[in-house]
Formats: C-alpha cells, sequence, structure tokens
C-alpha cells in the first residue's frame, strides 16, 4: 500500500510537468507566429517564412495553422512561386475549410484569382481535368482540397472514387479500396461507367468493396479474425 501510495506522489508532479510543457510549449508557438507576422506586415519576408515555419513545427491550433499557412501562400504568390503557393493554401484549407480572405487580401492580383481557384467546385474541376490529362499527383491534390473544403454528396463520391482511380493505377490497393469505401459511403447508389467497371485494376476492387460482394467478404473475414479489414 505504501508503495502505491509513493507511486501515486511521483505520477501527481510528472503530470503536472508534462501539462507544464505543453502550455510552455503552445506559448513559444504563438509568440513565433505574432514575430512572424509583424515581420511579414514589415516586408522582411524571409524572417517572416522562417518563424512562420518555425510556429508550425512547434504546433498551432486549427486556426493559426491556417493563418501562418496563408501567409506563407502570400509569401509564395509574391514570389512568382505559384505551385508553393497553391500547396499552403491547401494546407491553410485543410486545417480550416472555412477560411475566406479579407477583402483587401481576396482581390490582389497575385494571390486572389488564385484562392478563388481554389474553392470545392474549381478545385474539384481543376483535379478531374488534371487526372484527364495523366497530372495524378496535382489531381489528388486538388481533389483532397476539395473534399476538405466541402462538397455535396455526390460530387464528394465523385472526387473519392478518382483518387481511388489514382491509387489503384500506382497499386496502392488498401488505399484505393478506402477511397472507393469513402465514395460509397457519400453515394451508396454510385456505379462505374463501363469503360471504367471493365479497367483491369480497379473494376474488380470496385466490384469487390460495393454490394453483396463487400458483405461476403466482410463475413470471410470476420470469421478468419480478420476484424479491422471486416469493418
Amino acid at each position: 500500500m505504501r508503495r502505491l501510495l509513493i507511486a501515486a506522489t511521483l505520477v501527481s508532479p510528472l503530470s503536472g510537468c508534462a501539462v507544464l510543457k505543453d502550455i510552455v510549449q503552445a506559448t513559444k508557438a504563438q509568440v513565433t507566429l505574432v514575430k512572424g507576422l509583424r515581420h511579414y506586415d514589415a516586408g522582411a519576408y524571409h524572417a517572416s517564412t522562417e518563424e512562420l515555419l518555425a510556429a508550425l513545427e512547434l504546433g498551432l491550433g486549427d486556426g493559426d495553422r491556417a493563418v501562418a499557412h496563408k501567409h506563407l501562400a502570400f509569401i509564395h504568390c509574391a514570389s512568382n512561386r505559384e505551385r508553393q503557393c497553391r500547396d499552403e493554401f491547401r494546407k491553410a484549407l485543410a486545417a480550416d475549410p472555412r477560411l475566406k480572405l479579407e477583402q483587401a487580401e481576396a482581390w490582389h492580383p497575385f494571390w486572389g484569382p488564385i484562392f478563388r481557384s481554389m474553392s470545392s467546385s474549381a478545385a474539384l474541376d481543376a483535379g478531374l481535368k488534371q487526372y484527364e490529362q495523366g497530372d495524378y499527383a496535382e489531381s489528388a491534390k486538388n481533389l483532397q482540397t476539395a473534399i476538405d473544403v466541402g462538397l455535396p454528396e455526390k460530387e464528394r463520391a465523385n472526387a473519392h472514387k478518382h483518387l481511388a482511380f489514382i491509387h489503384c493505377s500506382s497499386y496502392r490497393e488498401r488505399q484505393c479500396r478506402d477511397e472507393f469505401r469513402k465514395a460509397l459511403a457519400a453515394d451508396p447508389a454510385l456505379e462505374l461507367t463501363r469503360a471504367e467497371a471493365g479497367h483491369p485494376r480497379w473494376g474488380p476492387i470496385f466490384l469487390s468493396t460495393s454490394g453483396t460482394a463487400a458483405f461476403s467478404a466482410a463475413l470471410k473475414q470476420y470469421e478468419q479474425g480478420e476484424y479491422t479489414e471486416s469493418a
């Protein structure tokens, strides 16, 4: 009993230390973020970039993370680094899907049009077009952005379906199945076109994921003790 009491007395201060460490870390992140924003306002973009990245590394809440990524996007756009600008806007929208630019920011000639093009419908259209052009890496980024920002059910199912195609094309079968499951969760009536269903890579996987085939596979996996895959 005495040993238990001693252990309990030791654990309590240790837990308090862990909480204090988290508070100190969060405070450092906030202070670093403020410094980065001040340097941005002063036009010291190199220093701002370093501090914004450091704040993200230290750990920020969703709203502050979105602010940091947004300003990193501004810096990249101002230097004509469009791809990096888009990547930072994607990260900002992933952290806060409701993120909107202030009026002065929204109509900036460099980043205003880029941010507007990353609304969910615009990102979906861009992702589908890039998919047709074979630019699968950029297509996947835009499709995921569209999903993160928010899409109606059928459009969300379409985005997940094309992400599944991309994973299947790269022989990532588990990720392919996961995306098909998400597509079917968004639209249980989803069906592939004849050409899509006949594709040798994802046709059989979609068939096994949907309807009675998925139910039969789940029962079989359950009986074999593969409970995670069964679920």
